[in-house]
């Protein structure tokens, strides 16, 4: 799985540096983003990026970051990318068991979102053996 994030795409500094924390799962950086700019995850939801901070986390497994995220704004389970890929189906295909846990915690019904190839994040498991990930 790839995540493409250009820096033409990020135009403001400060997204730019909420999209580094959540390469890196930087706890401390999203809650003083959070804090300092209390509407941020907002305006990152109205904005045309493919992929949420919560897709990079999701993907990178960085479960902290995403119990942040989801707590603060919980529809980001539902955002999908470029491929039609929710964050469950990133967390699913690289077997980041813990955080498949917190993302269907936080809303179940992603489970039967399918990409634009017909897939759902169990296929995606099941395809790469994320045995882990199945079981769950």
């Amino acid at each position: 799985m790839e995540i493409k994030i250009t820096t033409a795409n990020l135009e403001d500094d400060t997204i730019k540096t909420l999209y580094n924390a959540s390469l890196n799962g930087c706890v401390t950086t999203l809650n003083t983003l959070i804090q300092n700019k209390p509407l941020l995850l907002h305006k990152v939801s109205l904005s045309p990026y493919n992929e949420t901070p919560l897709h990079i986390a999701s993907l990178l497994g960085h479960l902290e970051f995403c119990e942040i995220l989801l707590k603060n704004k919980p529809s980001f389970t539902n955002e999908v990318d470029s491929k039609g890929r929710c964050p469950l189906h990133l967390a699913s295909a690289e077997g980041c068991t813990e955080v498949v846990k917190a993302l269907l915690l936080a809303n179940e019904d992603v489970c039967l979102v399918f990409d634009k190839d017909d897939m759902i994040p169990l296929h995606l498991a099941a395809k790469r053996g994320r045995i882990g990930v199945i079981k769950s």
